[in-house]
């Protein structure tokens, strides 16, 4: 009951309704006083009219009584005295009245001002982590309350944006994660699983162990410098994207080998551009991964690079059982994945998807498919080898490519 007590007497609301009742009543008091003031004032004043007689009319037709200036002046001071007795009489019981009803309307008026603040307070209660979708929205003229409501719901954009990325980069990151501890599980069970293993075959398993250790650390540094809210360290250096490509798919040799798929390459052997060699790596090991884990079984995956008309590219091919050409605007979309119901097996992961669209268009590039069910994917980075080149001249409706290099060359 205390707490309670304490809680009301601390409302703003209380404190408004006071100081309002306050300003009232003490402006009332202050006016009523004044007319006392005022009307004792001019009473005490000399006669009002010091020649004035009053005639009393008695029982008798015709009666009169005279009465002196001494006599009138008394009768004319006792009238003024009632007058003032009536008037503080008057003014005491009109304050009276005032105090409660000033008190009453500072509390209606204090309520109606902070009816948006209890509002914004609702709304700021119902918001959960889980759900940052609600806003407050008022309406009504452009005041102050207007503004703080405006800035509450701009804040909470805010916040949801932020909650967000958080969210898309959490599940980046444990994609990203997944691609290097699946390939050092394969590669050390083919390993260990193998009696015949030389110390070169160990050796080979280790330099992959090695390859995926460093990459998972940097993704891991990238984590933590997101967490402090450090720019990313990656940069621009010369990278052979052939022997890149080709790298990333020997890593894949023990998953491959488990499900008798072979590896082959094709090409020029690629370019040497100026680009982000971890990101690149990256959105490669995506469709590699993709490639490896849906092939069939005695298929083959195949990777490339090469150079056409002033564009440097890099692809993924495999002979898995393809995309439905109306899935194919999707595929690029955050958690895409194919209907297991129709292919009856493991679906391909839209994100990792997501990621190597982002990272060819973040070096001035794109990405293209090419895939009909049953035949295979076949998903191709293309990069500028020079600034200004125009990507939409690539593809034919900004998916599919004009020329598919990988089928080119086959």
């Amino acid at each position: 009951m205390d707490q309670r007590r304490q809680s009301f007497f601390r409302s703003i609301r209380v404190r408004m309704a006071v100081l309002y009742t306050v300003v009232v009543f003490g402006l009332g008091a202050l006016l009523i006083g004044a007319i006392n003031f005022s009307i004792s004032r001019s009473l005490d004043s000399e006669a009002v009219s010091a020649e004035l007689q009053i005639r009393r009319v008695s029982s008798e037709p015709g009666a009169a009584v005279w009465l002196d200036s001494v006599s009138l002046e008394t009768v004319e001071q006792l009238a003024n005295a009632e007058a003032l007795s009536q008037l503080r009489t008057m003014s005491l019981i009109t304050l009276g009245i005032l105090f409660p009803l000033s008190l009453l309307a500072g509390w209606y008026i204090a309520g109606r001002v902070l009816r948006p603040v209890d509002e914004i307070v609702g709304v700021a209660a119902e918001i959960e982590a889980s759900d940052l979708s609600r806003r407050i929205r008022m309406s009504g003229p452009e005041d102050e309350l207007k503004h703080l409501a405006d800035t509450f719901d701009a804040m909470l954009d805010r916040v949801e944006h932020g909650v967000e990325a958080q969210r898309l980069f959490i599940q980046d990151v444990s994609h990203e994660l997944r691609n290097p501890l699946a390939t050092m599980s394969m590669n050390l069970d083919l390993v260990l699983g193998d009696e015949k293993a030389s110390t070169a075959d160990f050796r080979a398993t280790a330099a992959v162990l090695r390859r995926s250790l460093d990459r998972t650390a940097r993704t891991v540094d990238g984590l933590m410098r997101f967490a402090r809210r450090e720019l990313p360290a990656g940069g621009s250096g010369p990278v052979e994207l052939g022997a890149l490509s080709w790298e990333v798919l020997s890593d894949l040799r023990a998953p491959a080998q488990k499900r008798d798929l072979g590896l082959d390459r094709v090409g020029d052997g690629g370019p040497r551009i100026q680009g982000d060699r971890e990101a690149l790596r990256s959105a490669i090991a995506n469709l590699a991964d993709n490639a490896v884990r849906l092939a069939p079984e005695g298929s083959t995956v195949t990777c490339g690079a090469g150079v056409s008309d002033g564009w440097a590219w890099v692809g993924i091919r495999d002979e898995g059982p393809g995309i439905l050409e109306s899935d194919h605007r999707f595929v690029f979309q955050r958690n895409w994945g194919r209907d297991r119901s129709r292919f009856h097996h493991e679906q391909r992961a839209g994100l990792g998807l997501s990621i190597v669209r982002q990272v060819a268009e973040a070096g001035g590039g794109t990405v293209t498919l090419s895939s009909a069910p049953s035949v295979g994917s076949s998903f191709v980075i293309w990069l500028p080898l020079e600034g200004g080149a125009d990507p939409a001249r690539l593809t034919v409706d900004g998916i599919h490519p004009v020329t598919d290099p990988l089928l080119a060359l086959n």
